[in-house]
């Protein structure tokens, strides 16, 4: 099953929840999630969730995968709130998408019953293709220009990570401090996302500049703290353009990573009885306890 946040994260008594009624939201008590000024109802996400539980080949396939149908809920939750952005980028960055564009797309796919197949989308195949789209223009504008300078380091535990990531954010001997005792660094790394198609899904081309960032690329591994020291882009193409080495489906991760900021700048929140927003990998988590931080510089606070 293919999401654009890559996968589910495994959880188990959400659905119940989900529809035994409204609750306490984020800001409003029909509130899904919100996103800015926009909010994304209950009403909306219920039925797009039953809808998605009366797939048979969905569930079965998310039971051979080790995921249960409480994914779903936070699977369509996290769709929602990645197309309220992928609409605000390309209102931002005049990014239109045409019918005919999406027709295209649709046939090339092979049709709107196999793209609903294969993919979770609430607003359907078309929504999907489009949103899919916006992604893929989005890295094909930045990521031939983008080059990220960071420091690195790997944690065993959240907890450490967070000590890490405060110790990078607040700058000066105290970071030279902590990545000194880290088991794992890199100072200066440099990443070009054109040159290293993997680098360009991954939550670290969207960190902005002076920010730190801890997040966990799966339950099996460490944690990984990022410390973005610059964000370049406008840096001389290093090759050939992306588009036609990056395969289609990286280039729309790349896209939705570019998000971040988007992100920030709109503040995302999602009602408790879904998870809680993940600011680093942009995505609904189970609980707190599996949610990447961001921490501002010290000079930016």
């Amino acid at each position: 099953m293919r999401t654009r946040t890559g996968k589910f994260i495994a959880a188990t008594a959400i659905v119940g929840a989900l529809v035994a009624g409204c609750g306490s939201g984020p800001s409003r008590v029909d509130a899904a999630a919100v996103v800015g000024d926009d909010t994304i109802t209950l009403a909306e996400v219920q039925p797009r969730i039953t809808a998605a539980l009366g797939r048979p080949e969905l569930i079965d396939s998310l039971k051979t995968r080790g995921f249960s149908e409480a994914d779903v809920g936070r699977a369509v939750v996290s769709q929602m709130v990645l197309h309220d952005l992928l609409d605000r980028a390309a209102a931002e960055k005049k990014i239109v998408v045409r019918d005919d564009e999406v027709d295209r797309a649709v046939a090339a796919a092979g049709g709107e019953e196999v793209v609903a197949q294969s993919a979770i989308e609430p607003g359907g195949a078309r929504e999907y293709v489009r949103d899919q789209i916006i992604a893929t223009r989005l890295a094909e504008r930045q990521v031939d220009r983008l080059a990220v300078t960071a420091d690195v380091a790997i944690a065993q535990t959240r907890e450490e990570a967070q000590r890490i990531a405060r110790a990078l954010a607040a700058g000066g001997a105290t970071a030279e401090q902590a990545l000194a005792g880290a088991s794992t660094a890199q100072r200066g790394l440099q990443i070009r996302p054109s040159t290293t198609p993997q680098a360009a899904a991954t939550p670290l081309i969207g960190i902005p500049a002076g920010d730190t960032a801890m997040f966990q690329l799966s339950p099996e591994q460490g944690w990984v703290v990022v410390r973005v020291t610059q964000r370049n882009t406008d840096a001389a193409p290093a090759g050939p353009a992306a588009a036609g080495r990056i395969d289609q489906q990286t280039l729309a991760e790349a896209g939705i990573r570019l998000l971040a900021p988007t992100a920030e700048s709109a503040g995302v929140t999602v009602n408790p009885r879904y998870g809680v927003w993940d600011p680093v990998m942009l995505t609904v988590a189970p609980d707190a306890a599996q949610v990447g931080e961001v921490y501002p510089a010290a000079s930016a606070r």
